[in-house]
């Protein structure tokens, strides 16, 4: 209550010079154009379009393995003797990984959310590769028990939650992925010219972070045995196989986007991939974006990765 009081009691100027200072910093975790990851074979671009302010609650990484040092991890393995490790790790060097999450909310505040899972996860990605060489799901498990556990209503007003997808885009154009309550990948297939179903057997999920505890597992720190525990995990994995197929991972800015009841996903997608498929993975992104400006006013947060196979 004091503190809410001290706010109250601060000048405007000092309000608006405090949430500039906070987006500068919240703003650090987003990617930068000087260690992207590069596969010969795909062509990407993503980006996040705030509702208000520079950062908002989706939140954007994309994993360049190289930056973990993996060439000295492998050089280490083969030393101590473990070539299996060092042949899991080798692998990355074909892939890059991409997580897309959704915070609840759109407020700058809720970037904190964004924030927090980033320093989580990059922490939990140097573990896993020294321990697994590979990125797996129980990184996840481990992320879900996070937010079960430190973000509870009696600290904060409401508790939070994050939908999140991590995949991993391989050079030869398989994509594989887990995802928490969140939207799955809409592909364009470059021969039928059309959106593709995926079916649910390729697009398994489980519940967002932070609603219901995971599964007991040896690695989950601070476990409190639950009544209800979510389903594991699932690994899914799909094939980009034709040139020019064109795969978005997005926030539910796209989806539930509108004009009164009309749905853009379900009337102007489609026809927007068709008409831009020649360009770049960035033209067509733009084509995206600029459509939805074009269909009706934007009310939510929007990320939207878009991954062509060339």
């Amino acid at each position: 209550m004091t503190a809410t009081i001290a706010l109250k009691d601060w000048s405007r100027e000092r309000l608006l010079d405090e949430l500039l200072h906070f987006q500068d910093l919240a703003s650090l975790i987003l990617p930068r154009s000087d260690n992207l990851p590069a596969l010969g074979n795909i062509d990407y671009y993503a980006a996040i379009e705030p509702y208000k302010g520079s950062v908002c609650g989706d939140h954007l990484i994309l994993l360049n393995f190289a930056e973990y040092h993996l060439q000295d991890k492998i050089a280490a393995a083969k030393e101590a003797g473990n070539d299996a490790l060092a042949t899991t790790l080798a692998a990355n060097s074909e892939r890059f990984g991409i997580l897309v999450a959704d915070a609840a909310g759109h407020r700058l505040g809720d970037s904190v959310t964004a924030n927090y899972l980033h320093a989580a996860f990059k922490t939990g990605v140097a573990y896993e590769l020294a321990r697994h060489g590979e990125v797996t799901a129980g990184l996840f498990e481990m992320l879900n028990t996070i937010f079960y556990n430190r973000m509870t209503p009696e600290f904060l007003d409401s508790k939070p939650y994050v939908t999140l997808i991590y995949g991993e885009v391989l050079n030869d154009g398989r994509f594989r992925f887990l995802s928490a309550g969140h939207p799955p990948p809409i592909v364009f297939s470059q021969k039928y010219s059309k959106i593709v179903a995926l079916g649910d057997e390729r697009t398994r999920t489980s519940t967002p972070l932070g609603i219901i505890p995971s599964q007991y597992h040896v690695d989950i720190e601070h476990f409190v045995s639950a009544a209800i525990t979510k389903d594991k995990y699932s690994v899914n994995e799909i094939n980009l196989l034709g040139q020019g197929d064109i795969m978005l991972l997005y926030t539910d800015g796209l989806t539930d986007h509108r004009n009164g009841d009309v749905m853009f996903c379900n009337t102007e997608l489609e026809h927007v991939l068709r008409e831009a498929r020649s360009g770049t993975a960035k033209d067509i992104f733009e084509a995206i974006r600029n459509a939805m400006h074009s269909f009706g006013e934007m009310s939510d947060d929007l990320t939207i990765a878009v991954i062509k196979k060339v």
